[in-house]
């Protein structure tokens, strides 16, 4: 459920302008000035570059606070624990997730996802009718709203949750011995796909040596016949290097 209705409308409803990249970097700007203070509006605005009050800041700031990044009004404004786990992730996963989570928040790209079931068509076309039929968007607000929801899911494909433990190259790579040490096996299950909780895109980083990682990202459910196939190639690539 989003917090838009789909009743006809005068203005187009509320989104962020900016996308979530611009927005965190706003956000960080006060973060980075405040830490987790509350400060006035104005004290926000010149944290995050602007002069003051103006129709630009405003909006940046609605932004900010759109993506969940800061809350509270007048000189209660703050960063959220939502930020601070963002710029103090006590891991890449949570970094990646909190983002995700950012992501969603604004109302009308939480309509779109909802509308399409989260398969976001590669054309505006569709987007554009939906939040002008539907949301009661005006065409250009249509057109602006579609812009920052593209930039936002492009900034965010590039961080997907790690769901896998990462081996740190020195308790991987023996540098005394200059030879690659085996890695402990799981305790609780000998099987890596038990270790493996599958979801849309995840990731896995396995250090090779001390020049060389490699990174596998797995799409869809991962089973034992898929690893099996995965070993295969990886032994065809193998005779193919060789």
């Amino acid at each position: 459920m989003t917090g838009i209705s789909t009743k006809s409308r005068t203005r187009s409803p509320r989104f962020p302008s900016h996308s979530l990249e611009e927005a965190i970097n706003y956000a960080k700007r006060i973060y980075e000035g405040v830490h987790t203070s509350s400060i006035d509006s104005q004290t926000a605005f010149k944290l995050m570059g602007f002069a003051g009050k103006s129709g630009a800041s405003a909006t940046a700031l609605g932004s900010v606070r759109q993506f969940g990044l800061i809350e509270g009004m007048g000189e209660n404004t703050r960063v959220t624990d939502l930020a601070l786990r963002i710029f103090e992730p006590g891991s890449s996963a949570e970094h990646a997730q909190a983002t995700r989570e950012a992501s969603r928040l604004p109302d009308a790209f939480a309509a779109i996802e909802d509308r399409f079931g989260g398969k976001t068509p590669t054309v505006d076309e569709p987007i554009r009718a939906f939040l002008i039929r539907d949301l009661g968007f005006s065409s250009r607000g249509a057109d602006e709203c579609i812009t920052s929801f593209r930039r936002t899911n492009q900034f965010v494909s590039q961080f997907s949750p790690q769901r896998f433990e990462v081996i740190p190259v020195s308790e991987v790579f023996d540098e005394s011995a200059s030879s690659l040490k085996e890695p402990s096996q799981p305790s609780d299950s000998g099987k890596m796909a038990d270790r493996i909780t599958p979801d849309d895109s995840d990731v896995i980083r396995i250090p090779l040596s001390k020049e060389c990682t490699a990174e596998i990202r797995f799409t869809g459910p991962i089973s034992e016949k898929a690893l099996s196939n995965m070993i295969r190639h990886i032994e065809l690539m193998k005779e193919l290097w060789d």
